[in-house]
């Protein structure tokens, strides 16, 4: 008897710290969201100075962090990863590395109709290109600045903060050369990236 009145004194305080903290957590994330996704990537070529650069296709994930300061409006920060390989005019070889891109962006919520809430997104990246070890045929990795640019739907689950997401990403780049003036097209291409995921809104 004495020891569950001792446990459920020092017991309280703890429970009462941890609801507290619940509640300050969901605070601070409110009009906050996550997600996470996968994509297919395809690439336009690039051609220029008697070169042309054409990639393979590939897959890829994404994760985000959207905040709104208004019911329509908010930024997003995400990360896209995935791999392909380049291939240029006259090179027997091709060119294989990873592809991080970080992005910032401004996005907007439309009207909800048919349960669907559409949105649109356009903002700025920086696109990095890190050869791969056996693939990348030793050349130096590569940052190229870029845009982004898209729109999607999000489509609640059983409840308003949680459910499925399908968005189109475009970004628009100058194709990477890797220091290298063999491989210089001067061009710029879209990388398109269709996507579905899920995400959780505080």
């Amino acid at each position: 008897m004495v020891s569950r009145r001792v446990l459920q004194f020092f017991s309280a305080p703890f429970l009462a710290f941890l609801f507290c903290s619940a509640t300050q957590a969901q605070k601070a994330l409110r009009n906050d969201e996550v997600s996470v996704g996968g994509f297919y990537q395809f690439t336009s070529n690039a051609s220029g100075n008697g070169i042309t650069d054409t990639t393979t296709t590939s897959v890829g994930g994404e994760a985000s962090f959207r905040h709104s300061f208004h019911w329509y409006l908010g930024y997003e920060a995400s990360y896209d990863y995935s791999r392909f390989t380049e291939y240029y005019t006259g090179q027997t070889f091709g060119y294989q590395h990873n592809l991080h891109v970080f992005n910032g962006s401004y996005y907007v919520h439309g009207p909800k109709a048919l349960g669907l809430q559409p949105f649109a997104v356009a903002g700025i990246s920086a696109v990095v290109f890190s050869p791969s070890l056996n693939g990348g045929q030793n050349v130096p990795y590569q940052i190229r600045p870029g845009v982004n640019f898209g729109a999607g739907v999000d489509y609640p689950l059983l409840t308003s903060n949680f459910g499925l997401r399908f968005q189109y990403r475009g970004l628009f780049y100058e194709a990477p050369d890797f220091g290298v003036t063999k491989l210089t097209t001067g061009s710029y291409r879209l990388t398109s990236e269709p996507l579905a995921g899920l995400y959780v809104r505080f």
